[in-house]
């Protein structure tokens, strides 16, 4: 989960929430969808940059063929950003699901969360693109400097998994969050 920035987890908690005995809750399908939709089009924006900046990083790496490593993985992470997008855009249409068998509801799972996980497996084939590149051109303050700032965006990333839950299913309103701590501040008492 955490490789995928717990997406995926939160995908299958969500359409849990919307299968009640085999049945498709429709008002909670709806809030799903609205909520999917929104992060399907941010992922797409995200990936359309990234398609941007691998057609860029491209045309300034060495022109070796496809013998020059950081061409290689910039090639791949374009790809997958690539997918992302078209598979992002094929699921951003509202149709209904059911879970007929955890077969279809795992199905399902893989399905809405693939354009997430490629525009993540783009992202590091794009780093590791990078990273390649500045150690094949001996910048090592650059490398130095790449790693350092990545490996603090993934302790970070860790540590706010581990520390945070996830809200997959409050509301929030004021009203609600005046009622959860006037709740919590009663049973301490």
């Amino acid at each position: 989960m955490l490789i995928f920035l717990d997406h995926p987890g939160f995908i299958e908690r969500s359409l849990k929430a919307t299968q009640h005995h085999r049945e498709t809750n429709i008002d909670e399908w709806k809030k799903f969808w609205m909520m999917f939709q929104q992060d399907v089009s941010n992922i797409n924006l995200l990936a359309t940059v990234l398609l941007a900046g691998n057609a860029n990083f491209l045309n300034i790496t060495a022109t070796d063929g496809l013998s020059y490593w950081p061409q290689k993985l910039s090639y791949a992470s374009l790809v997958a950003a690539l997918g992302s997008i078209l598979v992002g855009l094929a699921v951003r249409n509202p149709r209904i699901f059911t879970a007929h068998s955890s077969f279809y509801f795992q199905t399902m799972l893989l399905v809405l969360g693939f354009p997430f996980e490629l525009f993540l497996y783009s992202t590091i084939l794009f780093i590791a693109a990078l990273i390649v590149h500045l150690a094949i051109h001996l910048a090592k303050d650059q490398i130095y400097a790449a790693v350092t700032i990545m490996g603090l965006v993934i302790v970070s990333l860790f540590f706010h998994w581990l520390i945070t839950e996830p809200l997959d299913g409050w509301q929030f309103s004021p009203q609600k969050c005046k009622t959860q701590r006037v709740e919590g501040n009663s049973q301490t008492v």
